[in-house]
């Protein structure tokens, strides 16, 4: 036995289990005497020759234990029906053989009992999901949004269901009365709800009940200050002069358009409205070809009403914020050099005007 592989001998087991199942119609005594000792046997069979063995189809083997104990072949029995978890198990098996009778059926299924723990891990994330999805836990949760003790509440729930999981895999911390099918119930709940966990839809779903202001936030196109889409732009010079007809660009030469791409949508000279009181809205300056430029400041408006008659209108000078900017007396700061730190400022020395007058004596006058 202990030369025999753990795959070898849990298929020995779910052979003899199969076989059972096919002798279920007979009276359990004479069941008992058939299988009993044919899991020894099969081991020492695997034993003799490393593990391999080839099993073969468990309702042709009961067959010839019937035939071989001189038993009519199996038939509905009046009254009688085996367990489903022991039809489900003949099924299997058969299944099982059946798949083992080509040599990639049996590589296949060597395969899939190796990874069985990768399963026991993500059935584990997909109960734990499911638990913490409605009481609004998440990964924001478990990266450490919300609180460190919702952070280690989340890790030790998750850790556990994952524990427990791995366990009923090796067989361990099953109940043994009516609810010994938990495990099956629990994995079927998994493998259902697995592709929906999966979806980016559900990510959303678990993230809102994170944070519920960034559910389904999508920003505006074009130019943002703190998430507001800004109406215009003004330029000022350093001396608080404002600037008409400024282009604006950025360091890749790409032209600062407040609207984005919702521009190459507005070739009739309309914009968004600015202005609610006059219903204003921003237009674009026009090229020498009559092409429209969204990048030269500040833009002009008309009349939203006279666009949406068919009229352009007259264009309407924008009004600044300021009609001269506020005087800060710039100046290019010199570059700190490294390690060097600034010299205090010298105490100004006083001038002979800034001294307080001595007081010039009274001439006495001659007798």
């Amino acid at each position: 036995m202990n030369e025999t592989t753990l795959s070898a001998a849990e298929r020995i087991r779910a052979f003899a289990d199969a076989v059972r199942a096919q002798l279920a119609d007979l009276p359990a005594e004479e069941v008992d005497d058939l299988v009993d000792g044919l899991v020894g046997d099969l081991t020492d069979q695997a034993a003799d020759h490393d593990g391999a063995i080839d099993l073969g189809d468990p309702a042709a083997y009961a067959e010839e234990l019937r035939s071989a104990a001189g038993l009519p072949e199996r038939g509905p029995t009046p009254g009688t029906k085996a367990p489903w978890h022991e039809r489900l198990a003949a099924v299997a098996g058969r299944a099982a053989g059946r798949i083992r009778s080509s040599a990639f059926g049996a590589w296949l299924l060597d395969l899939l009992i190796a990874l069985r723990p990768v399963w026991w891990v993500l059935r584990g994330l997909v109960l734990a999901a499911l638990i913490a999805i409605p009481a609004g836990l998440g990964p924001r949760t478990i990266a450490g949004f919300g609180g460190f003790l919702a952070q280690v509440f989340t890790w030790v729930l998750v850790a556990m269901i994952v524990l427990v999981s791995v366990q009923w895999g090796r067989g361990r911390w099953l109940p043994r009365n009516a609810l010994r099918h938990v495990r099956t119930v629990a994995s079927i709940v998994a493998v259902m709800f697995l592709p929906l966990l999966s979806s980016p839809v559900m990510f959303g779903v678990w993230n809102q009940n994170v944070d519920p202001s960034n559910a389904g936030y999508t920003p505006p196109p074009g130019l943002l200050l703190d998430g507001n889409r800004i109406g215009n732009l003004f330029v000022y010079d350093k001396d608080g002069n404002l600037v008409e007809g400024a282009q604006l660009y950025t360091n890749r030469g790409t032209p600062v358009n407040l609207l984005g791409e919702e521009s190459e949508n507005m070739d009739d000279a309309m914009g968004w409205i600015t202005d609610n009181e006059s219903q204003n809205t921003v237009v674009p300056m026009r090229d020498a070809q009559g092409r429209p430029v969204w990048n030269v400041y500040p833009l002009p408006l008309r009349s939203f009403k006279d666009i949406q008659g068919g009229s352009h209108g007259s264009v309407i000078t924008p009004q600044p914020p300021f009609l001269r900017a506020p005087d800060r007396a710039l100046t290019v700061a010199p570059a700190p050099t490294p390690g060097s730190t600034t010299p205090p400022t010298p105490t100004p020395s006083p001038r002979p005007s800034d001294a307080v007058p001595s007081p010039s004596p009274t001439p006495t006058p001659a007798g």
